[in-house]
């Protein structure tokens, strides 16, 4: 008898919950007013998560894979793997940077600041003019420029100097990703990243935007 009460009381919660219409999600579209509005709204994700494919070059030495990179405001942390086994990773946190991959550490901290500024290029206080049919983000504080096209307010490149070298990044192929914030907007899903002898290709799976 108890058994048929515990049964009978498990269909019914079965059969409420089962049947309990299901909550839709609501997915937001970006808007920006202007380019002003669209780089103060970018402001509010100060981090990212991201799945990539990595290819990089340097004096005819390769490293590819996969990887996982996570940034912060004051992080950022790229683990690599290779046929799904980790290989390494480059971890920065402030000005400190440690990796167990096969480069020296100086290069290691320009890859992160070419990859941390990639990602993140909204980031920073920017003057704004215009050329054709570019924005032009200038740093106050940095030798560093960004191109936005008018249409979408897409990054088209940037370029930077770190450490005496100058670093230019290329944006392509851009696609819709979702922020936590359940808001829908088009980021580039590759990124080429060029230093002075060395290149880094970077092929975007998957990626979130995370708030401040």
């Amino acid at each position: 008898m108890n058994f048929l009460r515990l049964f009978a009381v498990s269909l019914f919660i079965f059969l409420i919950y089962g049947c309990a219409e299901k909550r839709v999600e609501v997915i937001k579209e970006f808007y920006a007013e202007d380019v002003q509005d669209f780089i103060r709204k970018m402001q509010n994700y100060q981090g990212i998560e991201g799945s990539l494919v990595i290819d990089y070059e340097s004096k005819g030495k390769q490293l590819n894979g996969d990887a996982f990179l996570k940034i912060n405001k004051d992080e950022t942390l790229l683990r690599v793997y290779y046929m799904g086994f980790p290989v390494g990773e480059v971890y920065q946190k402030d000005e400190e940077v440690s990796s167990n991959l096969l480069i020296e550490n100086d290069r290691a901290k320009q890859i992160l600041t070419g990859i941390r500024k990639g990602f993140m290029w909204w980031i920073g206080e920017f003057e704004i003019k215009e050329e054709g049919e570019k924005f032009i983000l200038k740093e106050k504080s940095d030798e560093r420029t960004v191109f936005l096209d008018k249409n979408g307010f897409m990054p088209l490149s940037q370029s930077f100097v770190f450490e005496n070298q100058k670093i230019l990044i290329i944006y392509d192929d851009f696609k819709k990703i979702q922020a936590d914030d359940r808001t829908s907007l088009l980021m580039p899903s590759k990124i080429v990243v060029y230093y002075k002898d060395r290149t880094l290709k970077i092929s975007i799976e998957k990626l979130k935007l995370l708030n401040g």
